[in-house]
């Protein structure tokens, strides 16, 4: 529901609260209100401890990273916490990093390839939160981009990714990428050349396309009232940017294409001790209907730890590897399924034809009826531990926003695990798993 307020602060409140969209009979209520911003915040009120967490998710990934300088939106929020201008006054990383310690707060960000993520956590305690929230704002809204600054970090950046590239988990994690995504901007990765090119205007432009109110949720967990988080969401918000955004849309991702085996395998030589494995195939978004038929099977599959499929043939059977796994990766664009394993060189290529094996296996036959009383009994008497801190809850929330979920979404989740049928199960698999597309990535194999 939207709405746009206008008018004094009082009128504000009142409206918003009116227009405040819940679950009617939720037992974790989320309000969501569109706020005089333009941005849209999503408020749980949780008021065991005196804390607060607050997350601002922004429509800015690295997906929009110019081309040929991949690393400009991860390096535009590295440098939120070095150095803004506060107040009017220019104040470098060093005060920013004090005054925040002297508060007693958190201030962090990252990026993945769909959007720019901004954690602040503070004591609830109102001379404090105001403390924060408006250096916060400033730091988001006004950072101050120093030349030095970046320089710095571009150096450790690039040692960090030339020391990743020495490391098989990480080549084999960048080749799959490269295979899956097939050239989608959704799955392009940083080079050191790209990152060397990297320059404060490119972080202010970007930041002034991108860092803007409308393209921004806002999600507080804690200790406050709606009113109070709905003031400090536009605080947070109201110095970016408003008006026209630039165009958001994202190519359509392509599905991998049939093709042989041979075609579907890269092996990459490294003096390893062993052969990392990885085999998987693109998947669902998370707001699918098929999304919880997919989480149950998978935990049977190969994501329930040593009770899983995968486990028990390749490690406990065969004694092939000390941990194998499987996962189903949802987002808002697209998703995708991944099985990996490390070996001893010598059984790469042995390992990769069980794995394929045991994952076809069960694509056609589907699991027992025991394995899915077990899978189905584990996942709903577990879910409480996801939502048992703000931190947690707030990550749920924030997920439930951005993938533009039911509001709902925490109140029926085990629900919606309960009822995921056999049936649905083996069609969920059979439809997405196909062996003909499944790509394959095997480091330091023999």
């Amino acid at each position: 529901m939207k709405a746009i307020f206008k008018g004094t602060f009082l009128h504000l409140i009142t409206l918003s609260l009116l227009l405040v969209t819940t679950h009617a009979n939720a037992a974790l209520p989320i309000q969501k209100i569109q706020l005089d911003s333009g941005a849209t915040l999503f408020f749980v009120e949780a008021r065991t401890i005196p804390m607060i967490n607050i997350g601002m998710d922004i429509n800015a990934g690295s997906v929009f990273d110019q081309k040929g300088k991949k690393g400009i939106a991860d390096m535009t929020a590295n440098l939120l916490n070095k150095g803004a201008v506060v107040d009017g006054v220019k104040k470098d990383e060093a005060f920013v990093s004090d005054k925040i310690s002297d508060l007693g707060a958190v201030f962090n960000a990252s990026v993945s390839n769909e959007l720019t993520s901004i954690r602040i956590k503070s004591l609830s305690k109102k001379a404090i939160l105001d403390e924060v929230i408006n250096l916060s704002a400033q730091m988001i809204a006004n950072p101050s981009f120093e030349q030095k600054v970046l320089s710095r970090e571009k150096s450790l950046e690039i040692s960090g990714l030339l020391e990743s590239q020495t490391r098989p988990e990480y080549l084999m994690s960048e080749q799959f990428t490269k295979m899956l995504y097939q050239g989608n901007p959704l799955g392009s990765i940083a080079s050191v050349a790209e990152l060397k090119k990297i320059e404060v205007d490119d972080l202010r432009k970007f930041h002034q396309t991108y860092y803007r109110a409308k393209n921004t949720n806002v999600v507080i967990v804690g200790d406050v009232s709606t009113q109070d988080a709905v003031q400090i969401a536009n605080r947070l918000t109201q110095k970016l940017p408003k008006g026209a955004t630039v165009d958001l849309s994202i190519p359509a991702f392509k599905p991998l294409p049939v093709k042989s085996a041979k075609e579907r395998e890269v092996h990459i030589s490294h003096p390893s001790t062993q052969a990392h494995i990885q085999m998987g195939i693109d998947s669902v978004p998370r707001n699918h209907p098929d999304y919880f038929p997919l989480l149950v099977g998978n935990y049977i599959l190969g994501g329930g730890g040593f009770v899983s499929r995968l486990m028990t043939e390749i490690r406990e059977k065969r004694g092939l590897a000390y941990s194998v796994s499987s996962y189903f990766i949802p987002s808002k664009y697209m998703g995708f399924f991944s099985a990996s394993m490390q070996t001893k060189k010598d059984q790469s290529q042995k390992s990769v034809e069980l794995l394929n094996q045991t994952i076809q296996e069960f694509v056609v036959k589907g699991p027992s009826d025991e394995e899915i009383i077990a899978a189905k009994s584990n996942l709903m008497n577990g879910f409480a531990l996801r939502i048992d801190s703000n931190s947690k809850l707030l990550a749920n929330v924030a997920g439930i926003a951005w993938n533009e979920l039911p509001l709902d979404t925490l109140d029926t989740w085990t629900t919606q695990v309960e009822k995921v049928s056999k049936e649905d199960i083996q069609r969920v698999f059979k439809k997405y798993l196909d062996s003909e597309r499944m790509i394959t990535v095997v480091v330091g194999g023999n």
